[in-house]
């Protein structure tokens, strides 16, 4: 069956008006016979050869990673993409992650879900939203996203980034405090719910991490950070190492693990199990960096225990010491 059947017909349209309507069909997935073509727009059937014709003549000098391709057994015609269109699972798949991140306003995520979907083919999109609408009506979004924009605060910042940038900006820090900073934006991640800004302040002479929806307003500085004086930050190698969005200091750690070993791997991915001491506990290393590594450790209760290196042990134990006193009466 085809989408050109049943259809109104429309009577002395010229070729550019049935060649924009055939392709307009095709990239939407459609599946289009030749007779519908010729019953739609009162032609004959050479008028109506000459109008796919045309199309895969115009894909070919134009796009030609797509083909205009004919079913013998169905009689009809189809856009082939040659894997570069979105296939069903794909779309599920992405619909899936952004729902899961949580890292978008309800507002902002449902127009993006709606325009992933309609790039499906008709059936396709019956197919996937029913898979989707409990998950999609009850999205919860985390509240400080409530009110913001961040499609578009992402693509500035890419651009930033590109260009090189210098920017002031006015923050908001998670105690609350209105402050201003002059900023070279070196990077744009994303981790636990929030996307964040890695930029080198030459204030502090260090890479800062700024969350993205705390950026209040920016503008361009007046006082440019040459590139010299920026340290360089290697994104894909840092990802690996930063936990929580919490950079500290380098450090390689090796410590007891009663938990799911896996788990724990995964978290770090510059890691490594040393030996199995036991049927439940194994020795485990991993690179990272010491802060965010340090609310990860305590946040797995008693099923670590930090081997090496001392200082690093010394300071868990110091936290776990000032954490008992909070409870003593």
């Amino acid at each position: 069956m085809t989408l050109l059947k049943g259809l109104i017909t429309i009577e002395k349209a010229n070729a550019a008006t049935r060649q924009l309507y055939l392709y307009q069909l095709l990239t939407s997935g459609a599946r289009l016979a030749k007779k519908d073509h010729q019953d739609k727009f009162k032609i004959d059937a050479r008028t109506a050869q000459r109008d796919f014709a045309s199309i895969r003549n115009f894909l070919s000098d134009y796009f030609n990673k797509y083909n205009l391709e004919y079913d013998a057994k169905e009689h009809n015609y189809y856009l082939n993409s040659n894997g570069l269109g979105l296939s069903k699972a794909q779309c599920l798949v992405l619909i899936k992650v952004l729902l899961a991140s949580r890292s978008l306003a309800k507002k902002e995520l449902e127009p993006l879900v709606a325009s992933l979907v309609a790039l499906l083919t008709p059936q396709d999109q019956k197919d996937i939203k029913p898979i989707i609408r409990s998950e999609l009506a009850g999205y919860v979004e985390q509240k400080p996203l409530k009110d913001k924009q961040l499609l578009a605060a992402i693509y500035t910042f890419s651009k930033l980034i590109l260009q090189k940038e210098t920017i002031t900006i006015e923050y908001l820090t998670q105690r609350h405090k209105y402050i201003t900073r002059t900023i070279a934006p070196v990077a744009l991640t994303f981790s636990d719910y929030y996307f964040y800004i890695v930029s080198y302040n030459p204030q502090f002479k260090k890479n800062i991490i700024y969350r993205l929806d705390r950026i209040l307003n920016w503008k361009y500085s007046d006082q440019k950070i040459p590139d010299d004086q920026r340290i360089p930050f290697d994104l894909g190698d840092e990802k690996k190492k930063i936990q929580l969005m919490y950079p500290g200091k380098p450090i390689t750690v090796q410590f007891k693990y009663t938990g799911i070993v896996e788990a724990a791997l995964d978290k770090f991915p510059i890691s490594k199990p040393i030996k199995k001491i036991d049927e439940q506990t194994f020795l485990l290393e991993v690179t990272t960096y010491d802060t965010g590594a340090l609310m990860w450790f305590l946040s797995q209760k008693d099923m670590v225990t930090i081997v090496s290196p001392p200082e690093f042990r010394d300071e868990m134990k110091a936290t776990i010491q000032r954490m008992l006193a909070n409870y003593e009466d």
